[in-house]
């Protein structure tokens, strides 16, 4: 594997509530492909860092991906859609500033729970509601090709009356269904979403594996590459070995197999 170079607070959005920040990792130049990763952290929303994904994004840039672990703002500073905004800007801001140097050929999602319903959620909504608002990047599209999504929710519409997913929607299920409908990314699934990589650990204590393989199930329905692992392990399978490495060389293939 490759050498890198590292590049921690990087700006890429200015809000209201803070500054959005990124942390780079940059491939050689000359063993840069033009892929670029963005990693999105989980924590039900409203916690969470995106130093979680340092290793991931280090470990993509070895093997030649440009990669990069970002903020989002939490549900305790802004509430839905602010989050979905800020990955949305960060893709636009791959897409306009070229920040890798380089125009990227294909630019890809990776979120784990939390952070996983964001990436499939920004992958169904690129060309529909909700819109994004200003962001000085108003020339580059949304759309991604792919998302790699470990661990995560993708139905929203039967979450609790209150609770962490309440106070992300900014409302209970009963107050504003509609709102939950529009954020659910199963709902939202057209032939036009990119091809797809779930994961969800057998023993996960959060999520259920009916809903994911029902996300998988709508996918096929709609004709989407998908593919489903189901390894042992928790709602954090993929931070131990064997699985950090596995799920890193099937991502490489992911990508691969979508270039070929």
């Amino acid at each position: 594997m490759g050498s890198i170079t590292s590049k921690r607070d990087i700006q890429f959005k200015q809000t209201p509530e803070r500054d959005l920040l990124a942390n780079v990792f940059l491939p050689d130049t000359a063993d840069q492909k033009r892929t670029v990763v963005i990693c999105i952290h989980g924590g039900v929303w409203n916690r969470g860092d995106r130093s979680f994904f340092d290793d991931r994004c280090r470990t993509l840039a070895k093997r030649g991906f440009p990669a990069l672990t970002i903020d989002y703002r939490l549900s305790g500073e802004a509430t839905y859609p602010a989050a979905l905004n800020d990955i949305k800007s960060a893709v636009r801001w791959i897409r306009s500033e070229r920040p890798f140097g380089t125009t990227p050929h294909q630019v890809i999602l990776c979120g784990h729970s939390a952070g996983a319903h964001l990436a499939a959620l920004t992958a169904t909504t690129a060309t529909g509601e909700p819109t994004i608002p200003d962001d000085g990047y108003e020339d580059a599209e949304t759309t991604v090709d792919g998302i790699v999504c470990l661990s995560g929710p993708y139905d929203l519409l039967g979450a609790t009356e209150d609770g962490e997913t309440a106070d992300f929607m900014g409302g209970s299920p009963t107050q504003i269904p509609e709102r939950y409908r529009e954020a659910s990314p199963r709902e939202r699934v057209t032939s036009a979403h990119p091809p797809t990589l779930l994961y969800l650990g057998e023993d996960d204590e959060h999520l259920t594996m009916r809903e994911t393989r029902a996300y998988r199930d709508v996918l096929n329905i709609a004709g989407v590459d998908v593919e489903l692992y189901t390894p042992p392990g928790d709602h954090f399978f993929f931070t131990e070995e064997p699985w950090f490495e596995r799920t890193i060389i099937q991502t490489v293939t992911f990508i691969e197999e979508m270039q070929s």
